[in-house]
């Protein structure tokens, strides 16, 4: 039979021998011990086939009996470069284990592949000499990395009474191979199961609806080949057009873009009224299309764009088109989401301008003397730069200053899967210190808006996808983001 193991993390081999149940025998010689059946020993191992990752440590596990007593245990295999001998008469003088639960770790090397193969040697002995071997084959291709929704649903969903249709557009991918993807909303007897291969797969499809309001539960399940499985929940609305509490600019154009962030996209924006919203936009590049959203992980199922029919907003994201944004510069876009009216129009920011590209030095009268007045990012998980430092003299993360609008502070930065980066913006300090002016977070799990002077610490965020990102931050907006560059 071949089993899949809870790894325990360890970075050295070590011998775990639990003893449970066993008879103890006295003896006054080592060497002369009574025969109780002089039959061989016996091992059983929990598998005959170890599935193993490498660089992760396992358990090799079985249980020996002896009627007579267990002298040692060997785990001998070349390829493994393992050769230990678990010496019982020693480990526990003159008492006779009988029964004897083995339990090693061991830590493959990390050049292991999906191809490496070993036979891995259990030999039992008793302390009449007699022994019993049993193989084990241990391979590389173990896989114990959970599979990923890299766009999934958002955790509440509303589809309108109007357009009662749910368009699902999930993105899922596996370190190696994927196996199905089951869709299940028990309140409408729905339970698609979608079989699956390669790494990565995107899942469209649209269900029909009651037009009838109502909530339903949604469960989407992500299995690999390995069987290891993930899950992604929703709750489904379907409702009228709802005054949405929260909206978010989109200035992307796939539902990809909105997920491969760290933060920041889409970007929060205000809620002025019933049905009223206001969003205040830098925009970098002309001809940049936006449109709005209350979810934040896809255009569907609500996405507000322009209705080419009507010239107003739609809510319908199969009809709805970008606002165009022809010129570089600052916009103020509002809008109603009952009536579909909306006004754009550039402004100039009333923001106080700062000059923190480094060309201007400030004192701040502690002793330190005159210092390069610049902006940086101080906290954890930053590339070459020592934890919550605002020290220039020490590596602080300094960002750059947009020459065309000095309103945009920005720096990229190459990030690996599986970091961590969280971090508090600041005004450099060659002390170390915190000097205001300083901008931190809104308390939100995404980090949505900062706060001049105040707020929270950051929430921090997890790289999914290693390569060069890009963080950006408008201290006119009080709006930053990290989004993938390449």
């Amino acid at each position: 039979m071949t089993i899949k193991l809870n790894f325990i993390r360890t970075a050295m081999l070590v011998a775990v021998a639990p003893v449970i149940g066993f008879a103890l025998q006295s003896c006054s010689d080592d060497d002369d011990f009574p025969t109780v059946d002089g039959q061989a020993p016996t091992i059983t191992m929990a598998t005959n086939h170890i599935q193993a990752e490498p660089g992760r440590s396992f358990n090799i596990e079985g249980k020996a009996k002896d009627a007579d007593g267990i002298k040692s245990i060997r785990l001998k295999s070349e390829g493994m470069l393992l050769d230990k001998t678990i010496d019982l008469l020693k480990i526990y003088g003159d008492s006779l284990i009988h029964d004897y639960d083995l339990s090693y770790v061991y830590t493959p090397a990390a050049d292991w592949t999906d191809d490496t193969n070993f036979p891995l040697e259990v030999t039992v002995e008793d302390v009449g000499g007699r022994t019993t071997t049993a193989t084990v084959q241990v391979s590389g291709d173990g896989d114990f990395t959970y599979p990923s929704f890299t766009a999934a649903p958002s955790q509440e969903l509303t589809v309108l009474v109007q357009n009662p249709k749910l368009s699902l557009n999930v993105t899922v991918a596996d370190n190696k191979k994927l196996q199905s993807l089951v869709v299940d909303i028990p309140g409408l007897n729905i339970k698609d199961s979608v079989l699956i291969s390669g790494t990565e797969y995107q899942f469209k499809k649209a269900y029909d609806m009651p037009a009838t309001k109502a909530s339903y539960m949604m469960s989407m399940r992500l299995y690999d080949a390995f069987g290891n499985v993930s899950s992604a929940n929703s709750v489904i609305n379907v409702s009228e057009l709802p005054d949405f509490q929260k909206m978010y600019l989109a200035d992307v154009e796939t539902a990809a873009e909105l997920t491969s962030d760290l933060y920041g996209v889409p970007m929060l924006i205000e809620h002025t009224g019933e049905y009223q919203y206001k969003a205040k936009y830098y925009n970098k590049k002309a001809g940049t299309g936006v449109r709005f959203v209350p979810q934040t992980t896809d255009f569907e199922p609500i996405c507000f764009g322009i209705d080419e029919n009507t010239g107003l907003l739609t809510s319908n994201p199969s009809e709805a088109k970008p606002i165009v944004l022809d010129k570089v510069g600052y916009y103020e876009i509002t809008f109603n989401t009952v009536t579909g009216d909306y006004d754009v129009k550039e402004y100039t920011p009333t923001t106080a301008k700062m000059v923190v590209d480094g060309s201007q030095t400030k004192d701040y009268n502690d002793g330190a003397g005159p210092q390069p007045y610049t902006v940086c990012l101080a906290g954890e998980g930053l590339p070459d730069t020592p934890n919550w430092t605002t020290n220039p003299n020490n590596k602080a993360f300094i960002l750059k200053q947009d020459k065309q609008n000095p309103y945009r502070l920005y720096r990229e930065m190459k990030l690996s899967a599986g970091d961590k980066v969280s971090y508090t913006i600041s005004i450099t300090h060659i002390w170390g210190w915190w000097p205001e002016p300083y901008w931190r977070f809104d308390g939100s799990e995404g980090n949505e808006k900062n706060v001049y002077n105040g707020g929270d610490n950051m929430k921090s965020v997890e790289v999914k996808k290693s390569g060069t990102y890009l963080m950006e931050f408008d201290y006119s907006l009080l709006r930053s983001r990290i989004v993938f560059v390449k």
